[in-house]
């Protein structure tokens, strides 16, 4: 197999893994009746919770979507009651996100649902195994934060 063929294909298929993946979230998260919410919803939430007084730039560079993308989502967020957008002192333009207590019960219970999705997938793996994919997983990122970087 050439290089390009690898390339092409190792990417088809991670897509497919990553799409895979995000459909069974979707799923358990349907079956818990969290309907309107989405993983990519419950992603931003958490990053928020993980980063109380962070930006909405902060999400678009953890998330890779553009701005418009991530003003609508923190947007719609806010009208559920799940996160607070507030103006900074010191930049009325920039907004600081915070989640609400409400929030933070969605947070616990997204976390939940992950682990148990993380586990099905990498429980199995022994030590060596789970220090590759956590390399192999840092590199890439590290690539699609220079492609990224490149488009705009």
């Amino acid at each position: 197999m050439s290089n390009d063929t690898f390339e092409v294909s190792a990417f088809v298929r991670l897509m497919a893994l990553f799409g895979g993946a995000q459909q069974v979230l979707k799923a358990r998260m349907q079956t818990d009746a969290e309907l309107g919410l989405g993983p990519v919803d419950m992603a931003a939430l958490c990053l928020c919770q993980k980063n109380p007084g962070g930006t909405q730039q902060d999400l678009v560079k953890a998330m890779g979507k553009d701005k418009g993308q991530i003003a609508r989502l923190t947007g719609e967020l806010e009208k559920q009651g799940l996160l607070l957008r507030t103006p900074d002192a010191q930049d009325g333009r920039v907004w600081r996100l915070s989640v609400t207590a409400e929030g933070a019960k969605k947070c616990t219970w997204f976390f939940a649902i992950e682990a148990e999705l993380a586990h099905a997938l990498f429980g199995e793996f022994n030590k060596t195994e789970r220090a590759q994919l956590d390399n192999m997983l840092t590199a890439l990122r590290g690539r699609m934060d220079e492609v990224i970087t490149t488009l705009e």
